[in-house]
Formats: C-alpha cells, structure tokens, sequence
C-alpha cells in the first residue's frame, strides 16, 4: 500500500528480502524504499532518514557536505531517536511513580 516502508538491505534473503512495514518506516541502518502510488518502491534518500531520526535540516546540510551517501545512511543507522528515547523515559517514570505510590499504600 503507498506509504508503506520495504526493506531493501537483503536483497539476496529468503528471509528478510522486501519484508514490508505496513504504514511505518523500519531503522534507517537498513536501507529502506518505500511504496508509492501504483506499487513503485522508491529509494529513502539519506536526507528523509536522517530526518526520520530527528535531525534538522541545518544538521543534515553539515552531515550531507562533507559525507558520501553511503556514509550519511551509516550515520542515520547508528544515531538513536531523542523523541522516542524521551518518551520511553517519560513512561518509565510514570510506570515508577505508580508503583511507589501503591507500595506507600
């Protein structure tokens, strides 16, 4: 369906090759395409998962200047998510914060 993500890093699998992220984009690490209108898969560019992982565009102009495709796809693999990070931490607190109020009780 258009919008959907591919995983396009094992083209030579059995297993892994064209697995599909229904309406979601799997880790930048593997390079992903996604699903277009009339079932084209498309290529991400470095830019769009660099963006996927939080980066703002100032940012990405650096990475992308002085960094091979290759290398900023490497770069947007290895970096982690404030966002997602933050909102596991928030709900670690919270789950934390109950359950202190009811060993209190």
């Amino acid at each position: 369906m258009p919008g959907d993500s591919v995983d396009l890093g094992y083209p030579g699998s059995s297993t892994r090759a064209g697995r599909v992220g229904a309406g979601v984009a799997h880790d930048a690490a593997s390079v992903q395409g996604i699903v277009e209108r009339g079932g084209r898969i498309r290529r991400l560019m470095p830019r769009e998962c660099l963006r996927l992982q939080g980066f703002e565009d100032e940012q990405i102009d650096k990475i992308l200047a002085i960094n091979s495709d290759a290398q900023a796809y490497k770069q947007a693999g290895n970096s982690v998510t404030v966002t997602v990070i933050e909102a596991i931490g928030r709900r670690i607190r919270a789950v934390d914060e109950e359950l202190r109020k009811e060993a209190a009780a």
